[in-house]
């Protein structure tokens, strides 16, 4: 299970020789690169930029921050295949071991003295932690769940019935329900348990008691393909609940949340604050909304809050009419938000998609933030 040891325990082992975090790949990838679990390979570093490459063949892979490379280096891997998909673990020596540790302690800077389990959490937490970001598949879940097999099972009813309570009306949204939702994905179940709450708003336990009932017994109808959706589903959960306490370990504020409705399609919230340094004063809060309507196009926004009231807009409209529409509204924004307490600074409204992602945070991990200078 995540809990927080195990995430706290991640962030805080040794180094070996090299940085060793685990590098997702895509399956369809590594297929075409002939990997097999277990077998090591060697890549060659390519630095530009400040930005790390690892080449194989003729692939590569960006790799996040924190990897200590430099040009020209020819680090060897490790192929890592469980059911969480593929991985590279960096190694320090060929054969993956140095005088104290087995190739798998190496990987994680574990002591022999660590059991089987203890390494298989941190390879899947490893896994976890570098997965890309994303909620197809939690989204297409919870669309399809009320129109499909398990919805007019009586097995399932309960959990069925926990799940759909992720969907609500985008035109009743309120500050409550909002907390509801975002809190349900922030926090694990097991953290919720280990502090002695209940943990009924968690999606991800819900999924997991439909997956083990459905290992339990065959029922009609539900597919070998439905249960992969669910099993996506639950990685996407567990990815953004392991990588926002990774940051949270760090003093930083980073969270990924999706909020499903039922009249409005799904719309993708980040979070995001800085540790705060020492003699420095609080670091302001970045809150990035993402939004695909049918009716208003594809829409970002990023809103800055600074010292508890001051708030910075920046808003990306694909549709003319869409951005010319809030340049006509933006006054009333500035009313509706003095109301509430809160000063609009600036609001700049641009015609056209979101600028790129910056490169440090483009690959390889969540946290992606929208370069409000472009």
């Amino acid at each position: 299970m995540l809990g927080p040891d195990m995430v706290s325990a991640s962030s805080r082992v040794p180094v070996v020789q090299m940085d060793a975090r685990p590098l997702w790949v895509q399956t369809p990838v590594a297929q075409q690169l002939g990997l097999r679990d277990g077998q090591i390979i060697q890549a060659v570093a390519e630095v530009r930029d400040q930005r790390i490459r690892l080449w194989l063949k003729d692939f590569f892979f960006e790799l996040p921050n924190g990897w200590v490379l430099k040009d020209g280096d020819k680090p060897f891997l490790r192929v890592s295949h469980n059911a969480s998909g593929w991985g590279f673990l960096i190694q320090a020596y060929p054969n993956g071991q140095t005088s104290t540790a087995t190739p798998a302690s190496a990987a994680f800077g574990l002591n022999q003295q660590a059991s089987a389990m203890q390494m298989r959490g941190f390879t899947n937490l490893g896994m976890l932690l570098t997965q890309p970001g994303g909620f197809e598949s939690f989204t297409r879940l919870i669309s399809n769940l009320g129109m499909g097999k398990l919805s007019g099972q009586s097995e399932f009813s309960d959990m069925v019935r926990r799940l759909l309570q992720q969907r609500t009306s985008l035109a009743q949204m309120n500050p409550i329900t909002l907390k509801r939702l975002v809190s349900g994905q922030a926090q694990s179940a097991e953290n919720l348990l280990a502090q002695g709450l209940p943990a009924e708003g968690d999606p991800k336990s819900a999924i997991k008691q439909i997956l083990a009932r459905l290992q339990q017994e065959t029922f009609e109808g539900v597919d070998k393909q439905e249960s992969n959706e669910m099993e996506q589903a639950v990685r996407e959960l567990e990815s953004s609940q392991a990588q926002s306490a990774q940051k949270w370990l760090n003093g930083e504020l980073s969270l990924h949340v999706v909020l499903p409705f039922v009249d409005h399609e799904p719309v993708d919230l980040h979070f995001q604050k800085p540790a705060r340094k020492p003699n420095q004063e609080e670091p302001p809060l970045t809150v990035d909304i993402h939004s695909r309507s049918s009716t208003l196009g594809e829409i970002w926004l990023n809103t800055t809050i600074s010292q508890g009231t001051g708030v910075d807009l920046v808003m990306w409209a694909l549709r003319g009419e869409v951005a010319s529409l809030a340049k006509q509204r933006a006054g009333e924004l500035g009313l509706e938000l003095g109301a509430a307490g809160l000063n609009l600074q600036s609001f700049q409204i641009f015609n056209a998609p979101r600028p790129l992602v910056r490169a440090s945070e483009a690959s390889g991990t969540r946290g992606s933030v929208v370069d409000t200078q472009a």
